[in-house]
């Protein structure tokens, strides 16, 4: 059985989608056929109101509405304390532990060479600016425990050694291969309370 060619171009591009193979943007499809009129309405509003409106932090590169996030706006965040990591989600992973009260950096991905992504491709220079302006007096490297995470940390370590600062990794209680967003919540908080000092 063939689709209808419009139905074929949904189901194609929400398989592009992370997590949605092709069964799955079939029963998705399904399901938006079935909506009423006014329901599928909204959804599409919402999704152009969110790609229009959300941008990143200036500070972090957290997604934010304004020019600074909710998190580096808040007075009762440990503004010596930055917690870097590889992609905006991490950081709820991370907050839905409850085991950290500082701020957070984002690199927007991780090095890897067999992709084409090297350390000019992140953003790292930004933070090498503001770790150097002096605000900074610790900072725990959380990229994901895969071999694109740990070159990123080492990267990291290398470039960073050179400042008065403290650095951590993220305790390795996380299973080699494993995306921060995918940890269960008390393994997270384990891994970061166990911390390791790297300089």
């Amino acid at each position: 059985m063939k689709f209808p060619d419009i139905f074929e171009q949904l189901i194609n591009h929400l398989t592009k989608f992370p997590g949605i193979g092709r069964r799955s943007a079939e029963r998705i499809a399904y399901h938006m056929l079935k909506m009423p009129q006014g329901e599928l309405e909204k959804l599409a509003g919402e999704i152009t109101t969110v790609q229009s409106k959300i941008k990143t932090c200036g500070i972090c590169n957290n997604f934010a509405t304004d020019d600074t996030c909710d998190i580096c706006q808040a007075p009762s965040r440990d503004k010596d304390v930055v917690c870097i990591v590889e992609d905006p989600k991490d950081i709820m992973a991370i907050e839905k532990t409850g085991q950290y009260n500082g701020l957070y950096y984002v690199l927007m991905g991780a090095i890897s060479p067999l992709d084409g992504v090297y350390p000019g491709d992140l953003y790292i220079s930004p933070l090498i600016n503001r770790i150097a302006k002096g605000s900074i007096k610790e900072i725990i490297i959380s990229t994901n425990p895969n071999n694109e995470g740990e070159l990123t940390a080492q990267y990291l370590i290398k470039k960073l050694s050179s400042y008065k600062i403290k650095m951590y990794r993220i305790a390795i209680g996380i299973p080699l291969g494993t995306q921060i967003e995918y940890i269960d919540s008390a393994t997270l908080a384990k891994a970061l309370q166990d911390r390791r000092v790297v300089v």
